[in-house]
């Protein structure tokens, strides 16, 4: 995309954290900005932000595994601003703390797919078809994760989700591609914000309560007297390295903005927000290249 001066952006789940980034770093390059979250009054701190700089904007609570709430908020997109340029496909949640497969409940495997998945499928079904027919550019952003690059054992449904994602985003970018569509799949690594703390707000009571018992994933790892760090305990132990010292730590979700508008500018297919070292990758792509041993014949 040549320029975000004056386009319309969509960031679903806007309210904070790194949606909320995106928003401020769009409308800081020149976008007028919808905005979606299923905490209302979040949403509407970061709507009164945005038009202080300046931009027009909307806001609206919406939850965005709801085809009828995402279907309000197309039509308020398009009846506001009539284009919408960009979409940023930002919903997303986990369970903490991260569980093995066999402590994962049902109601854990419907939470996540349900907001991970049908989130982004709500997103291409409201959005794109109206986008199709605009000319000029256009440019999806896909939040994945990490997860779905390297292994962290205790987060298989989230990685299921996650690489599901970066999947669809793969082959919907070549589908859209001839219709003037740019697509960003973008792949946070550590980034501050309250997602972890606050993903199980969205629970009910008695999820909630099976969370604040269930056993971590790194306890396991630690009972077969495997090294599992701080970060490690929180997140899962960790199979597969990222890429050194600067990997490990945390950025501040404004960083991740900067890097999304850059990426849209640029028209970057994938958007790493970490380093991720050549360890980490050729331990998945090794066995890749290794995978195919045709039959012996006699």
């Amino acid at each position: 995309m040549q320029t975000i001066q004056g386009k319309t952006a969509v960031v679903i789940a806007s309210g904070n954290g790194i949606g909320r980034a995106m928003a401020l770093s769009l409308a800081d390059a020149g976008a007028n900005l919808v905005l979606a979250d299923i905490r209302g009054d979040d949403v509407k701190t970061v709507r009164d932000e945005v038009m202080q700089m300046g931009r027009r904007a909307i806001s609206l609570q919406a939850d965005a595994s709801n085809l009828a709430d995402m279907q309000k908020l197309a039509n308020a997109a398009f009846e506001e601003f009539g284009e919408v340029h960009i979409l940023c496909n930002n919903a997303g949640v986990a369970v903490r703390p991260f569980r093995a497969i066999w402590d994962t409940t049902y109601a854990d495997l419907q939470y996540m797919v349900n907001i991970n998945i049908w989130s982004l499928l709500n997103g291409y079904h409201v959005f794109v078809p109206r986008m199709r027919k605009q000319s000029g550019e256009k440019h999806i952003v896909n939040t994945s994760s990490m997860a779905a690059v390297l292994t962290y054992p205790g987060s298989a449904v989230y990685a299921l989700t996650k690489e599901g994602l970066a999947g669809f985003s793969r082959v919907t970018a070549d589908e859209l591609e001839y219709d003037g569509f740019g697509t960003t799949t973008l792949f946070p690594g550590l980034v501050n914000t309250p997602a972890a703390q606050r993903s199980g707000e969205l629970r009910s009571e008695e999820e909630r309560a099976a969370d604040a018992n269930v056993r971590s994933y790194a306890s396991y790892a630690e009972e077969r007297g495997e090294k599992v760090t701080a970060l490690e305990a929180g997140r899962g132990a960790m199979k597969t390295p990222l890429g050194g010292e600067a990997s490990q730590k945390a950025i501040e979700p404004e960083v991740v903005g900067k890097m999304v508008v850059e990426a849209i500018l640029n028209n970057r297919p994938i958007c790493f927000t970490h380093p991720v070292g050549a360890e980490g990758l050729d331990a998945r792509f090794e066995s890749w290249k290794d995978a195919y041993h045709p039959p012996m014949t006699s």
